[in-house]
């Protein structure tokens, strides 16, 4: 059952990786595409598990 507390975990360990990935755009030097694709990706699905965990919870 997914209730406000796993969906609120995971949304934090999404929003972890979003920022690392966000990061290492700037630090990485052969891989920029690839990083940036992949922080797009993992900032849509962060976005919607944030709305869904306040829709569970209101």
């Amino acid at each position: 059952m997914i209730d406000h507390y796993n969906l609120g975990y995971l949304t934090f360990a999404f929003m972890n990786l979003t920022m690392l990935s966000g990061a290492l755009i700037f630090l990485a030097k052969k891989r920029k595409k690839f990083w940036t694709y992949a922080h797009i990706i993992l900032a849509i699905i962060t976005y919607v598990l944030m709305t869904l965990t306040i829709w569970v919870v209101r």
